[in-house]
């Protein structure tokens, strides 16, 4: 299944002192990874300048082609696949950054790493209107085939997920620990999900816990994989301004919509805009026409399926959202006759209710 190259890389991978920039230092003596272990036992004074003498003894004690092999085999019965620096299946889009993991460990549909992505991040702790933004923008682009690429972490990171399988589109999470240690715990269904339906990934082996410092190393990731990133609602500290950061070293737009001036949770998306890091977004077809593509077209209910208490409550959320006393000012209707209105439009999907007894489209 893994050539040579490959299984060197990831026997590389097991050794937790090992940095991503000692490990790259070590392959670059050689021409092929797999050289190391041809080396280990002659070139010992050169391996150990480069990664020290504890390091180069652990190495010698674990010089063992089958620990790799049964790793891997452990590996395979997880429906686990890793992908190497030097596998033809490495991501093409990670090749670009000059930190770029040596493995990636990844469960799901491969595939999603070669088409149009969109990278969905924010607070985890979003208001009501990041949340209808975060979603709103995560089911649009996703209808229209775009991947939507987040960190499976709570908030907008959730609802960025949530809202592709909602429009049983394409979703790629890319974790900051193993498989086996899913932060938050909550969304370990979630991601049980998404391995079915879209793609985990994780430089990371399975067992090893996410901490606060493996979080901004992996929004790299999600940035190089993602075509353009659209901060849904973020503070001045939220740690999807990393992503924001890491995209525009890389060269790729980011957006972002205006909010309260007031909302301290939305403060770093406010000062996005006003220095311009940020495309100023007011619907997701603009990133749908940054990228080239076409919206989906809106399924629009017609006359026949709806009465006209209906037409009067969907008319009057065209233009925005609105309370239940809001909607009752607008149309009239008693409050009985709005109630029965509102519930039947929410089963058969053509509005949503939002928190604080607000209503969408």
């Amino acid at each position: 299944m893994y050539n040579e190259n490959e299984l060197a890389v990831i026997w590389l991978s097991l050794f937790d002192k090992l940095s991503l920039a000692k490990a790259k230092a070590l392959m670059a003596l050689y021409h092929q990874p797999k050289e190391i272990l041809q080396n280990l036992y002659t070139h010992k004074n050169q391996i150990i300048d480069v990664i020290g003498e504890d390091l180069y003894y652990k190495m010698l004690a674990t010089d063992d082609k089958q620990l790799v092999k049964s790793y891997v085999e452990n590996l395979d019965k997880k429906n686990i696949v890793c992908l190497t620096c030097c596998s033809d299946n490495y991501p093409e889009k990670l090749l670009y950054l000059k930190d770029a993991p040596i493995i990636l460990f990844a469960k799901g549909d491969l595939s999603l790493l070669t088409r149009k992505s969109v990278a969905i991040v924010g607070t985890r702790t979003p208001t009501a209107y990041g949340r209808e933004i975060a979603t709103k923008y995560a089911e649009t682009l996703a209808k229209a085939g775009v991947v939507i690429v987040s960190g499976l972490a709570s908030g907008v990171d959730k609802l960025a997920h949530e809202g592709a399988l909602n429009m049983k589109g394409k979703t790629n999470a890319v974790l900051g620990g193993g498989f086996d240690c899913i932060y938050p715990a909550m969304n370990t269904n979630l991601a049980k999900t998404i391995a079915e339906k879209g793609l985990l990934l994780s430089e990371y082996r399975p067992n090893v816990f996410a901490t606060k410092f493996t979080f901004p190393v992996r929004n790299r990731i999600i940035a190089a994989l993602s075509d353009a990133v659209f901060v849904a609602e973020a503070g001045e500290k939220s740690g999807a301004l990393y992503t924001k950061d890491y995209a525009l070293e890389q060269g790729k737009p980011v957006f972002s919509v205006p909010a309260n001036i007031n909302n301290k949770r939305a403060a770093g998306t406010n000062k996005i805009l006003q220095t311009h890091q940020a495309i100023f977004s007011t619907s997701p077809d603009d990133i749908i026409e940054n990228l080239g593509l076409e919206a989906a077209p809106i399924e629009a209910p017609t006359n026949a399926q709806i009465s006209v208490t209906e037409q009067l409550v969907i008319t009057a959320l065209e233009d925005q959202n609105q309370s239940f006393e809001d909607l009752q000012a607008i149309t009239k209707l008693e409050t009985k006759n709005l109630n029965s209105c509102l519930t039947m439009l929410q089963i058969r999907g053509l509005i949503k209710k939002l928190p604080g007894n607000v209503y969408s489209l």
